[in-house]
Formats: structure tokens, C-alpha cells, sequence
């Protein structure tokens, strides 16, 4: 399968399994609440790991590379169980629960550092752990507003949920794809947002870089390098990992990108694309079931 064909199957599979979950739990968790909710997510993820036949061996796959080892059916739940309750938490994140989380900010400073002078920053991210708890961030982060620029033309429907559970969540989004997102992303670091973005997914027909990760090539987009560089914009690499019961872990890593580079260097990008994903790998393999790419990442 071609970066094309797997760009099919995250858009069309996460599209109709993430749709169905985010409804059913956000309903489950305004009925019952957190803790209720929480418990009920164990025959919710018995029921996908029994019936979700592709996830199932995409992530025993990515748990086979991140283990070491071959992956026992107790992993491969854990996983889902994961998943599944961050999808929760986005419930009362999008709410702006903060108080229901224990939530630890690693690497602040770095954070800090790049918004010298009042710059707008690009936070790079992945499919790992939960994106909904930088917003906790950003209400630290000398309030700094929050953008995100996404891929959404196969997430009406997920689209649809969350604005229910929050109508202002919409505002923060910047699409990918329309000719104008560039000069709103320039607009939004220019009044000194963050914006955010996800890098490990391809589309359809988009310009990709090799990397390695956990011992393998994979496709990366380069949609992040082309953004770093046009808009000449501080890149931190942000994760929010999801460590059991309350805690969220938020990670930073600024990553390095030269000044006045060209976003069609094809080598630069090559290397800012590689110390992304080392930097991912590395949170992988210390909390390998926050990974959320459930299809195989390295078709």
C-alpha cells in the first residue's frame, strides 16, 4: 500500500470508529460523569478489541516494533483502553473541566523561549496521547490563543459531536486545504498564537518525507516543514500523555529550524521531518499505548 491508499483507510476507518466512540462516551460521560464513565470503558474496549478486526492487528503491529516483543492480546487491550479514555477526557476537556485533571507541563521553558518577542509559535504534534489537554496549556502559557490547523474534510461527522459539546471550538480551527489557510496561519502567529498541527498523517496526494521510525521507513508529511519555513516560526514538539487515572504529561521540545530556509529544500526537510519522529519515537517507547494511529503506519 502507497501513501495514498493508506491516507484512504485513516480517513475513511477513523472517520466512522472515532465518530461512533466521541458520540457514545460523550453521551455516557454527561449522564454518569467521569468516574462512572470511566468504568464502563472497559466492555466498550472489550467490544472494539473483539470486533475492530484491522485496528486490532494495526496495533498489535505498532506494539510488536514499541515492545520488543510480540504483543499479547492483554497489550493490544491496554491500548484501546487508552484510547477510549482520552476520548473521554475530551468530553470535560472541551469543556474546560481542568480541575477533574492532575496535569504536570515538562519543558515549559522551551515554550517560553520561542515566544521571545511575542512571536507566534507552531506547535508540532502526533496522533499520541490527547491534543484536547494543551488547552490547559494555553491558559498557561501567558494565555497565548490557541489555534489549530487540521485536515478535517473526513471529520464532519466527529466534527459535529465535538461542536455540540463545545460551539467554540470551531472558531479555533484553521482547515488544511483552502487557499487561504496559509495567510490565516500567518495572521494567527503574527498576533502571536500558537497553532497547532498534527504531522503524522499523509492525505491524499501530498509531497512526503522517508523518516525511520521504530526501525522502519515511514511517510511523513511536509506540510510542517513548508509551514516552519515560509513562516520563518519557532517549532516546539508537544505531547499530552495520557499516565493513568487524572495525570496528563505534557511534553516540549523545541525543535531546531535554520533561519531563512527554503521550504523546498528537500534535505533540511528531510531532517526536520527526522528529528520530529525521533522525538515522537522516544515518547512512544516511554508510553507505547498513547500511540493512536490505528492503521499500518508503515504501509
Amino acid at each position: 500500500m502507497n501513501a495514498n491508499g493508506g491516507m484512504s483507510t485513516w480517513t475513511v476507518r477513523q472517520e466512522r470508529g472515532s465518530a461512533c466512540l466521541i458520540k457514545f462516551i460523550a453521551w455516557l460521560a454527561l449522564v454518569s460523569g467521569r468516574r462512572v464513565t470511566r468504568l464502563l470503558l472497559y466492555p466498550i474496549t472489550l467490544y472494539f478489541l473483539l470486533f475492530a478486526p484491522f485496528a486490532r492487528r494495526s496495533a498489535r503491529r505498532y506494539l510488536d516494533r514499541v515492545l520488543g516483543r510480540p504483543a499479547t492480546w492483554k497489550d493490544v487491550f491496554r491500548h484501546f483502553h487508552c484510547f477510549a479514555g482520552t476520548i473521554l477526557d475530551r468530553v470535560f476537556l472541551l469543556k474546560e473541566k481542568f480541575d477533574l485533571f492532575d496535569i504536570e507541563v515538562e519543558g515549559l521553558e522551551e515554550l517560553h523561549d520561542a515566544q521571545t518577542g511575542g512571536r507566534g509559535v507552531i506547535l508540532l504534534g502526533a496522533h499520541f496521547g490527547s491534543f484536547d489537554a494543551m488547552r490547559a496549556l494555553a491558559r498557561s502559557a501567558n494565555s497565548r490563543e490557541l489555534k489549530v490547523l487540521m485536515y478535517d474534510a473526513n471529520a464532519s461527522t466527529v466534527s459535529a459531536v465535538l461542536d455540540a459539546i463545545n460551539p467554540a471550538f470551531k472558531n479555533q480551527i484553521i482547515p488544511l486545504g483552502p487557499p487561504d489557510s496559509l495567510i490565516r496561519v500567518n495572521e494567527a502567529l503574527g498576533d502571536g498564537a500558537m497553532v497547532g498541527i498534527l504531522g503524522d498523517r499523509v492525505t491524499r496526494g501530498e509531497k512526503t518525507f522517508e523518516v525511520d521510525f521504530l526501525g522502519a521507513p515511514a511517510k511523513i508529511a511536509t506540510a510542517p516543514w513548508v509551514l516552519a519555513a515560509v513562516t520563518g516560526a519557532p517549532v516546539v514538539v508537544f505531547s499530552a500523555v495520557f499516565d493513568g487515572d487524572k495525570g496528563y504529561k505534557v511534553q516540549l521540545r523545541r525543535l531546531p529550524v535554520e533561519s531563512g530556509a527554503r521550504a523546498r529544500d528537500h534535505e533540511k526537510g528531510r531532517q526536520f521531518a527526522q528529528s520530529y519522529i525521533a522525538i515522537v519515537e522516544a515518547w512512544a517507547r516511554e508510553a507505547p499505548y498513547n500511540w493512536f494511529n490505528f492503521y499500518d503506519f508503515w504501509d
